[in-house]
């Protein structure tokens, strides 16, 4: 998008051409960002542009923060403020563990203003409470014992199938990380913990209806 930027310290009005993003920060709708600014300024080699969400359900405000290329050409770096996506989730697991689902949020949140190390634990946390959740769904009367024990102990007990095992330990694992004053897997990062969880949950979605399916649908074989 081409506009034109007043320096901030004074001097002449200049036309640059702006990488803008194509979705609001704060709704995460599509929009048409040059439809919304309403102010715009550049301090050297960074510019910054007000804009306005142009969506009737939003009509909210945030900055788009850019920093130049090459020339009269910017980079978008940035907006504020920003709420993410909400995490989306089978409901066999919205409805397992609401914990799960709010500790997420919040964990999106905060990656999201770039505090990546207040995120990383926020994850560790959803990601037990989850599991957590299904064992004790699994065995209500060993609840209290459930929530007293280590994750580690939990997901050996508790999580038998294979595969399922495999993927929530390595979850475990990566973030453990996040709360450790040293990494042990230092070439993973937030995003392969992500990806983990979310391999968990789905493990987790799967087992409850393959439980449910023998009285949703009997066999009528067994009839």
């Amino acid at each position: 998008m081409q506009i034109s930027l007043a320096p901030l310290m004074g001097g002449n009005v200049l036309s640059v051409n702006l990488d803008v993003p194509n979705t609001c920060p704060l709704c995460n709708r599509d929009i048409n960002t040059e439809a919304g600014v309403f102010q715009s300024a550049m301090h050297g080699d960074w510019a910054e542009v007000l804009v306005r969400c142009p969506n009737r359900q939003c009509r909210r405000s945030f900055i788009s923060y850019f920093t130049r290329i090459q020339g009269n050409n910017f980079r978008h770096v940035s907006s504020a403020p920003s709420i993410p996506r909400a995490p989306e989730f089978d409901a066999a697991v919205s409805d397992l563990s609401p914990d799960f689902i709010r500790i997420f949020g919040q964990a999106s949140v905060a990656e999201a203003s770039g505090l990546d190390d207040v995120a990383g634990p926020g994850f560790r946390k959803a990601l037990e409470f989850l599991l957590k959740d299904y064992a004790v769904s699994l065995c209500p009367d060993e609840g209290d014992a459930i929530k007293k024990a280590q994750l580690m102990a939990v997901i050996r007990k508790y999580f038998t199938e294979q595969k399922m095992s495999v993927v929530c330990s390595r979850a475990a694992w990566l973030g453990n990380d996040e709360t450790h004053y040293e990494r042990r897997w230092v070439g993973k990062d937030l995003a392969d913990l992500k990806k983990l969880i979310s391999a968990s949950a789905h493990f987790i979605a799967m087992e409850r209806l393959a439980a449910d399916l023998p009285v949703d649908m009997p066999d009528p074989a067994n009839a």
